[in-house]
């Protein structure tokens, strides 16, 4: 499904400098190795419960369930409010594996509100059908500043338009006991899914978070299930120097505190893939951020797109950047471009797209090894449920490592609060 090819982090490959010894990233691995039982021990502990969710069948059961009986309503729009990690999993999924432009099948079309920006709600509310929209609001707390907010914006408008039953048109995704949303639920008679009480947000694409609005959507939420199981399989079984998560922390860690990489770039040679850079910004970004010298910075890209863009910058500017290449060996499509280019750049002609997007991919990668700019390659079979399932284990798994490496909780976000404890205390005045 996946495998990782690091040669152009090394430094037989790009020099002592900048890339890791053989010798020094083996060594590690062998010293970090007793991190993977760690993690395992603690899979019922606060945070890391993120590892029980491919195993919860009950929860699968309840969603399909939940789904026939909505197909009587036959909503045109499954809208989404939430924001931070209650959305960006879930934008991934849905750009994954229903596709860019999924909103011109047939309904239903899965939209995302994950900002308060009143523009762009207008703009929702002036193109769709809210009597024929389902709302999903996802707060664990219930206090959420924005889906809340938004919650509330939505509810009125319904009641202007005289929507019947209202209760009807939403969702609550919360805490199965706590928070606000639970009694408001309970009293208004709206169907609720539990965030599981021990998975922070930015951990929580495959539980009821990512799982109920894309499975209302049409993905197949069992076969992203079966590729997480897969991949946290091969993570607690595979040796050190073939696991796949060890590899990506230790060389995450190394890179950053040895050879001075101090910003990680995603950069996927895939449209379907590109959101996956948001949400693992925030993985990386919350959860290792945590202090003064500990806190690589996410940088996003996409391949071919970011070549005419920021590869000037990446080649050419400070060396301070370790690159994490997104290959999908097998596209869906191949598109032969025919025979109709003048001589100067005939090499082109009766060329496949995906011959033309992989050669781009080998030359960004060798063009930064010759610039001695460390980087990596995930090369993805294919891209489906079950890659993509395996593809969030393995990144939350490598962030938990993280966490054990640089000494941090990998599962708290104390700078995140403080901004929403100033926010409601400006609004409460």
């Amino acid at each position: 499904m996946i495998e990782i090819d690091i040669q152009n982090a090394l430094s037989e490959k790009i020099g002592i400098r900048h890339g890791v010894s053989k010798r020094v990233f083996n060594r590690f691995l062998e010293k970090s190795s007793p991190h993977i039982k760690t993690v395992f021990q603690s899979k019922n502990k606060m945070g890391y419960d993120f590892l029980n969710l491919p195993n919860d069948q009950k929860l699968i059961r309840k969603i399909k369930t939940f789904i026939k009986t909505q197909e009587k309503n036959k909503w045109e729009n499954i809208v989404v409010l939430g924001i931070g990690g209650s959305a960006l999993g879930g934008i991934a999924l849905k750009d994954a594996l229903l596709g860019s432009y999924h909103y011109l099948d047939k309904a239903p079309h899965l939209f995302f509100v994950d900002n308060i920006d009143p523009d762009l709600i207008n703009e929702l509310l002036s193109r769709i059908p809210l009597e024929k929209s389902l709302f999903i609001v996802i707060s664990k707390s219930g206090g959420t500043t924005e889906p809340m907010a938004l919650y509330s914006l939505f509810k009125e408008r319904l009641i202007q338009r005289k929507v019947k039953k209202i209760n009807k048109h939403f969702v609550f995704i919360t805490d199965p006991k706590g928070g606000l949303l639970r009694p408001l639920g309970k009293r208004e008679g709206i169907e609720m899914f539990d965030v599981p009480p021990k998975v922070g947000g930015r951990f929580s694409v495959l539980s009821s978070v990512g799982l109920v609005p894309t499975a209302l959507a049409g993905i197949d939420i069992s076969a992203l299930m079966r590729g997480a199981k897969k991949m946290k399989a091969i993570i607690q079984k595979s040796s050190p120097e073939k696991n796949p998560a060890l590899i990506l922390a230790s060389l995450q860690y190394l890179l950053d505190r040895k050879k001075g990489k101090e910003m990680t770039v995603m950069m996927p040679y895939s449209n379907p893939l590109f959101r996956v850079g948001d949400w693992y910004r925030q993985l990386l970004a919350e959860s290792i951020g945590k202090n003064k010298s500990t806190g690589p910075t996410p940088i996003n890209a996409l391949g071919t797109t970011d070549q005419h863009s920021q590869l000037q910058l990446f080649n050419e500017g400070p060396n301070n950047k370790w690159f994490i290449f997104l290959n999908v060996l097998k596209y869906d499509s191949s598109l032969s471009i025919g025979n109709h280019l003048p001589k100067k750049i005939d090499f082109l002609n009766n060329k496949n797209l995906s011959e033309i997007i992989n050669a781009a991919y080998t030359g960004t990668a060798e063009s930064l090894s010759k610039n001695k700019r460390p980087n990596i390659t995930l090369n993805i079979s294919r891209v489906n449920a079950e890659v993509m399932g395996a593809l969030f284990m393995l990144l939350e798994f490598q962030v938990a490592l993280l966490g054990l490496m640089y000494k941090v909780d990998a599962f708290n976000q104390p700078g995140v609060e403080i901004s929403k404890i100033i926010t409601k205390q400006i609004l409460s005045k």
